[in-house]
Parts: structure tokens; sequence; C-alpha cells
């Protein structure tokens, strides 16, 4: 079976093919920029992401396509499915500068933070009330995909919960005046694109997880664009971290907020840099279920590599370092964990 595996990241679209166990890289281009990055605000344009995205889908000629998307973004539509505002990024902080908290259950797999999209929407109802107005529909990234694929509002949990709407230990969503996604619980197809079998679209840092080799053992500190420390437990299992859901029925257990490539690039060649992050990544292992061995991951490693060592030699956890695992090979490994039943 031929397959195309999508990552959509923060910095950078991906893609690979599949084909009788050979893999090849075809595709790499920069995500598209804000035409909003002010005030708090971050916004990008969604015409220009489903220009990067949809050509690569339709000339891949491939039976099945799945997707891995940054989480925390959204936008809305009205009942047609065209947009009434921009792709708001979980770079966007809006929540924060305008005030606005949310109660959040632990049950949502996500927290009250400045990217959360319940909290962004609220500002949006109230200080846009005619953008509100004429909303029908609430996309993620991942859901807004899958609807400009196969006509369906579908994603996985693993991205839907990002949005704070969903309770994913009971599998039910909150009482919302727009059509939220369809949250799936399981990898299944959402419909079709030009003869391709279109699978839901994942959470970039769970498949990051899963391509990287993280289980119950081992801490696993993601460095991407943000970075996050997180470790997988079985069932539902809630603490000082996001309770975030993962494959299977488990949670990843998630501290997030860590120093990632963004912030790294600041830190970068500041004398107390080692101790800051020795210290921040040492309290964010004690607030998750102690686990003996620490596995790094992220494209960031390989920018910051020498700054990054000096402070995880700190650390008195052993660490193994896989650069090479990313969200494309977890979808890899999903694929053919599905293809063998």
């Amino acid at each position: 079976m031929r397959r195309l595996y999508l990552d959509i990241g923060s910095t950078n679209i991906k893609s690979m093919i599949s084909d009788g166990g050979k893999c090849e890289e075809v595709f790499r281009t920069p995500f598209p920029p804000p035409v909003l990055d002010e005030n708090g605000r971050f916004e990008v344009d969604p015409q220009s992401i489903l220009d990067a995205v949809l050509p690569v889908v339709g000339k891949a000629g491939c039976g099945e396509v799945f997707i891995s998307t940054q989480m925390h973004g959204y936008l809305l539509a009205d009942a047609r499915g065209e947009p009434v505002t921009r792709y708001i990024s979980w770079q966007d902080r809006r929540a924060e500068h305008s005030g606005v908290r949310i109660g959040i259950s632990a049950e949502s797999g996500t927290s009250m933070k400045a990217n959360l999209p319940r909290a962004g929407v609220a500002v949006i109802a109230s200080e846009l009330p005619e953008v509100f107005a004429r909303a029908a529909e609430f996309f993620t990234l991942g859901s807004y995909l899958a609807w400009a694929l196969t006509g369906n509002n579908a994603t996985h949990i693993t991205d839907a919960a990002a949005s704070g709407y969903y309770n994913v230990k009971r599998h039910t969503a909150e009482n919302f005046p727009l059509r939220l996604p369809q949250a799936l619980y399981e990898v299944r197809p959402t419909g079709t694109y030009r003869g391709s079998l279109v699978y839901a679209p994942m959470g970039d840092q769970q498949c990051a997880v899963k391509g990287a080799g993280g289980n119950e053992e081992t801490l696993i500190l993601n460095l991407g664009t943000a970075a996050q420390m997180c470790t997988v437990a079985k069932g539902f299992v809630s603490g000082e971290f996001e309770s975030r859901p993962y494959f299977g029925g488990d949670t990843l257990c998630t501290v997030t907020g860590l120093s990632g490539g963004k912030r790294l690039h600041s830190l970068d060649g500041k004398e107390s840099a080692v101790n800051e992050l020795a210290e921040e990544y040492a309290a964010a292992a004690r607030r998750l279920p102690p686990r003996k061995k620490l596995l790094i991951t992220g494209g960031a490693f390989a920018y910051y590599r020498s700054l990054l060592k000096e402070a995880l030699e700190k650390l008195a956890v052993p660490y193994t370092v896989n650069e090479g695992a990313d969200a494309l090979e977890g979808l890899k490994l999903i694929s053919e964990e599905i293809s063998n039943g």
C-alpha cells in the first residue's frame, strides 16, 4: 500500500511517502507566515495553509493519507464551512491580553492558558460579536484539513482535546452554540479525497512521542518550536500536568510551556542559560509520574545541542537522544499497526 504521511508543524510542513516498505521525504516547505502578529494576536490566512497542503495530497497518488498537526489552533466558519476568522495559531495569546479565564476540568486533557482555543473563542464572542454571530462551525486545524479534504468536520481526540471542549475520560463534548468537530477515539478514516482514504488528523506531540519510542518507562522531552516534557500512562491519569489523550485510551501526562526553539534562541549564549534550563526541566520531571530514563526528541536539539547537553548533564537522570524520530515516523508506525490489525 502506498501511503502519504503529512506533518503540519509550526515551522515546516513535511511529507513522506512509503511504498512497499521504502520511505522518502518528498516535500518540505515553511508553514505560512502570520498575516497578523501583534498585541497577542497570531493569525494565518487559512487559504494559504490549504494551498500548501491540498496539492501535496492530490499529487501523491496514495491509497491512504495520515496527518499530524500542530495543536491549540482553530478557526470559526459559517454554515457552509467558509471561514469567518483567520486560522488562530497556538502562538496566539489573546485570552491572556484580554484577561479571560475559563474553568477547565482535568478530564478535558488541557488547562486554562493563554493559547487555549476555548478561551480565545470567548474573547472573540465578547470583542467581535458580529463575527461570532456569523459563525456556525468550530474547526481545529486538523478538522479544517479533514473538512477541506473529505467534507467532514472530524479529527482524532489527540487533536480535538487541545481545544478545551471535550471530556476525554467520558468521551463527551461540551455544550456549545457552534458545531464542534466529531472527535474520534480510534485512528480511522474521515472520508476520501480523489480516491485516497484520509485518516483522522492526530496531534503532532502524540505522533512525535510515538515515533520516538516513548513508553511508560521513559520521560520524553519533546523539543520543537515549543517544548513539553511528558510520559505515557495507562488509562486516564490526572495530576500536576495536562492529561492529554494518547493512543489506545492511554494518557500522555504533559508539562507544557518549556523552553523550545523560540526561547532557546534567546537563551543561547546567556551565562545563566544552562542552570535555567536544568532547573526548568528538573521541575517539570517532579510534576510527572516518576521515571528512571529520559528520552530527548525534536528538531530543536540539533540547533542547540551544546547548550542542551550541558543542561541535561545536570539532571540526575540518564538520557538518550533520538534526533531522527519525528511525527512522520509516528504516523508511519500507526499506519503499520492498523495494517497489521
